[in-house]
């Protein structure tokens, strides 16, 4: 019997495959299953992935414009939702893989525009 893991209900579970074998042919089945498993956790990376360093959210939000230099640790996480519904992204306040990236492109776009002479 194999054993794959799957993200069923908003978390992740092995479950066995029945009719499969560690060493027997490689069925249509399993590897619809093995894809399945491979291919939800691309699409749920935030529940594979920890969330992001605290001080790099920072320095971003500060770089990015929504956060000045002298805040207080506790002023991050309310300049995170305000990025996050800035940006179309779902505003929980936890720096996921879409926020970081998100925030790391308008970071750049900003220290970009800052070198230009242009902001």
């Amino acid at each position: 019997m194999v054993t794959i893991s799957t993200h069923r209900n908003g978390a992740w579970q092995c479950v066995d495959v029945p009719g499969t074998s560690d060493d027997g042919p490689v069925g249509a089945r399993r590897l619809f299953h093995i894809a399945r498993g491979v291919i939800g956790s691309l699409f749920a990376a935030e529940l594979v992935l920890p969330e992001a360093d605290p001080q790099e959210v920072r320095s971003l939000l500060i770089e990015a414009g929504y956060l000045d230099a002298a805040a207080l640790p506790d002023e991050r996480r309310p300049a995170l939702v305000a990025f996050q519904r800035a940006s179309g992204l779902r505003a929980d306040g936890h720096a996921d893989g879409r926020t970081v990236s998100a925030l790391a492109r308008v970071a750049r776009e900003r220290r970009e525009m800052r070198d230009l002479g242009l902001a």
